[in-house]
């Protein structure tokens, strides 16, 4: 029995290592050989912080909603083997029983689909995309249907550029996933920096009928309608957005666009004065400031908050 343990564990290190040297350039760091325990396993959001007049923008890791996603363990679909190898030289029932009761409390470690799930996820927090990409097209030619791991890949293909590639690969998380709201979310903010309105707009809307407190759907819809220059539906959108969550600063600049563009001066100072509270470093809420302080017959004013926005801009 103790040998045929040994040889299952034998077996799960021989894939895990091999599944390490899969798809990893000359140079790079190596795939963590111990399990590590991850801080939270990501459906990736798009936000609006870095690309300039875009629907949506970089990504960042998600929080509380990759609960949204079926599969919560990276292999969570995947087949499982099923075949158990057979004692060589003991028939003793209470012995077996025995030894298989201490494999179940032993650790598990972890599976080929895991380790390269983690190593994608390192490789896009250390910023190496194209490392993050091969490993998680790895993952998926053994797990078609990890839909997280094909999020992550859609998303880092459109940042590079390779929004149609993108576009294919969230086609296929909905597929698997059709009710999937960071999905839908996901792929209504890139078909909105296409240009593709009434399609980003079904997305944003079927996301926001699954559930009506989707704070990042409601924010993306009201940045697809400032994009459209119908700042009066922005509005009620980007005002729901803060309702529901009142720490994104991006959804308090836009709301002060909105606000400037429909001549409520006050209320649109008020938003950017937040937004610049929530990050002092936003350029763009700085820029917004200038303008309503010159609207507000302020120019001093107005030439300090310009002045503060080129700053930053050069830095």
């Amino acid at each position: 029995m103790k040998r045929t343990a040994h040889r299952r564990r034998y077996r799960r290190r021989k894939a895990a290592e091999q599944a390490n040297r899969t798809s990893r350039p000359a140079g790079v760091v190596e795939m963590p050989t111990e399990p590590t325990e991850p801080a939270e396993d990501p459906i990736v959001g798009i936000t609006p912080e870095q690309h300039r007049e875009k629907i949506h923008l970089p990504f960042e890791i998600a929080q509380d909603n990759e609960v949204l996603v079926a599969s919560e363990k990276p292999n969570g679909d995947a087949p499982q083997p099923t075949a158990r190898d057979v004692p060589e030289d003991h028939d003793d029932a209470a012995e077996s029983d025995h030894a298989s009761n201490e494999e179940e409390r032993a650790p598990k470690e972890p599976s080929a689909e895991e380790l390269l799930y983690n190593a994608a996820r390192e490789a896009h927090a250390q910023g190496e995309h194209r490392r993050a990409i091969a490993i998680y097209r790895e993952l998926l030619s053994i797990v078609p249907i990890h839909v997280k791991a094909r999020n992550n890949l859609a998303l880092l293909l459109d940042q590079n550029g390779e929004h149609e590639e993108a576009l294919h690969e969230l086609k296929l998380c909905l597929n698997a996933e059709p009710t999937n709201q960071q999905v839908l979310v996901n792929r209504g903010g890139v078909l909105g920096s296409l240009g593709r309105y009434a399609e980003a707009e079904a997305d944003l809307r079927r996301a926001l009928e699954l559930d009506t407190s989707n704070a990042e759907a409601y924010f993306n819809l009201g940045l697809l309608m400032s994009r459209r220059g119908l700042w009066g539906d922005a509005l009620p959108h980007l005002r729901r957005s803060i309702e529901l969550d009142s720490s994104r600063a991006t959804a308090y600049t836009y709301l002060g666009d909105a606000l400037n563009h429909v001549d409520d001066l006050d209320g649109a100072l008020e938003a950017y004065q937040r937004s610049v509270e929530l990050v002092p470093n936003n350029g763009k809420a700085f820029y917004g400031l200038g303008i309503i302080f010159d609207r507000l017959n302020r120019p001093e004013e107005a030439q300090q908050m310009y002045r503060r926005s080129r700053d930053l801009a050069a830095r």
